[in-house]
């Protein structure tokens, strides 16, 4: 169908009712959401989207509020309609509903995205990479000591249990600066066979969850005192996961890149995470090994 006129565009506020044409958005352009992902952000985000005449999405940009930041993300528009300052408009009009409630927007962007970002004031806080394996054969961690499922006098990782994520939640919100205790409710849920924690001396010191995706089932986040713990969990949800697999990775994770990379992980595509009008952001870098997702945070 050809493109209409662009004032022939109705800008409305997204809700979860459009969940399934906003995974019709997203997957012509290769995007890993599902209409799961879409509702989720709907439910607990805000955002705007253009329709045809006929109710087709062909635009979309929505936040995701977390107290004093907001994650900006699906920033989106249809091929057929780019080049018209659509992606522009809407972000326009998320950015100002954002700060106008005092929340610091942040997003993580493409290399081609972030000279657009940084043009309206976004900085870089640090970069990532996208890990992709099409399958992943027994990941086994470098330490021998660490197996998952393996107690040891130091570190143990076990299933993360519905009545653990409250304590998770408390090393998540210094991991990501904020309170996401329902975000990783909504990983649990989705794949509860792939969430893990570790723990030493009775205390959670790292955890990892996934959600099935549209070309792969995506880890993260994936937070750790340390190597020794990240590569545990890691491993632990590998092997629970069939199929490609993808992992959103902070840069100075060097020596855990190079475990992905043994295990299979080929480096797919880069990411810069950024705030707007600050040079630093308000997670906790040294716990970070993965992040949920762009579209998350």
């Amino acid at each position: 169908m050809a493109a209409v006129p662009t004032e022939a565009l109705r800008q409305v506020g997204l809700s979860p009712e459009h969940a399934g044409v906003g995974a019709g958005l997203s997957a012509p352009i290769g995007w890993n959401q599902t209409p799961e992902d879409w509702r989720y952000v709907l439910a607990h985000g805000d955002g705007v989207g253009l329709l045809t005449p006929e109710n087709s999405l062909v635009a979309s940009a929505m936040a995701l509020p977390y107290g004093r930041f907001a994650w900006i993300c699906l920033v989106l528009v249809a091929p057929d309609y780019r080049r018209r300052g659509l992606a522009t408009r809407l972000m326009n009009e998320v950015l100002q509903r954002q700060e106008a409630a005092g929340r610091v927007p942040g997003l993580d962007a493409t290399p081609e995205g972030r000279e657009v970002y940084r043009q309206i004031g976004f900085q870089d806080v640090y970069r990532l990479g996208r890990y992709r394996a099409e399958t992943v054969a027994a990941a086994v961690p470098e330490a021998p000591d660490v197996l998952p499922g393996v107690l040891s006098d130091e570190l143990s990782v076990r299933s993360l249990a519905a009545a653990d994520l409250a304590r998770v939640a408390a090393l998540d919100r210094c991991l990501f600066g904020a309170d996401r205790l329902e975000l990783l409710f909504h990983l649990r849920r989705r794949q509860p066979d792939a969430a893990f924690s570790a723990w030493r001396e009775g205390r959670p010191v790292g955890y990892v969850l996934a959600r099935d995706g549209r070309e792969a089932v995506q880890i993260g986040p994936l937070a750790a005192a340390d190597d020794a713990a990240a590569q545990a969990l890691a491993a632990a949800a590998f092997g629970a996961v069939t199929g490609p697999v993808y992992i959103d990775v902070a840069d100075v994770r060097g020596d855990f890149v190079r475990w992905l990379e043994s295990c299979g992980f080929v480096l797919q595509r880069p990411y810069i995470r950024m705030v707007r009008g600050r040079d630093a952001g308000f997670d906790d870098p040294s716990l970070l090994y993965a992040i949920a997702g762009p579209e998350l945070g």
